[in-house]
Formats: structure tokens, sequence, C-alpha cells
């Protein structure tokens, strides 16, 4: 029985969460792009362009990561970023929503804070693979 070794370089876990964070941040902006009105209405947001502006910056975004991720050797520094921007996120999203920032109904107060949990999904995601490639 002989095992075989692929020529190919193996997706590391670095790499598979920042693609994982594109595709999200990729779906996300589409959806603030595509159906920004109808979305404003569901949330009580009285400007839909602002979020067909957040489409654009998730859009760039995840063409960054997707970007990144793909490289070989893995980039660390822009995994920090990720890190950083991600976190920032969360803190500007739970922020905004305890000092009342956000001109949202009930339901985008959900919206927003359900969002924040899946982006410090993908910042503790990230770091646990940065220290992890640390490690090698």
């Amino acid at each position: 029985m002989s095992t075989q070794v692929s020529s190919q370089p193996q997706s590391s876990l670095l790499s598979n969460v920042l693609r994982s964070d594109g595709a999200f941040s990729l779906v996300s902006g589409v959806a603030c792009l595509a159906a920004a009105g109808p979305i404003a209405g569901l949330i009580g947001l009285a400007a839909p362009a602002v979020l067909a502006g957040l489409g654009v910056v998730l859009l760039g975004y995840a063409a960054m990561l997707f970007f990144y991720a793909g490289r070989e050797p893995e980039n660390q520094a822009v995994a920090r970023l990720a890190v950083f921007l991600n976190v920032a996120w969360v803190l500007g999203s739970y922020a905004g929503l305890l000092f009342g920032w956000f001109p949202v109904n009930t339901a985008g107060k959900w919206a927003i804070a359900l969002a924040a949990e899946a982006v410090f999904l993908f910042a503790a995601l990230e770091f646990f693979a940065l220290r992890r490639v640390g490690r090698r």
C-alpha cells in the first residue's frame, strides 16, 4: 500500500478561515447592494444608501481576503489585519447598539448583534489559526 503525496500545497487552516471570512463578506456585501431598499425597510433604516455603501466596503474586504488567502506563503500581516478589523467591527457594533448610534428598529438591532457574533467567530478563528502558524 502506498501513499500518494500531492505536489500542490495543502490549504492551511489560516487560508481556509480567511476564505470563509471572505465568503461571508462577499455574500453580505452582495445582499447589501442588491437588496438595500428591502433590507432597509425591514430593519427600519431610513437611508438604504448606507447599506449600499456598506456593501461596497464588504466587497472590497472580501476581495482582499480572497486575494491573500490564496497566496503562498501565508500572509500573516493580512491575517492580523483581518483580526483587528473584525474585532473593531464587533466593538463598534456593540457600542453602537449600547449608545443608540444606529437608527434601526428591534429587528435591525438583532441583525447587527447576530452579524457581530458571526464576525467575532471569524476573528477568533483567525486568531487561533495565526497562533497555530506561529508554532510551526
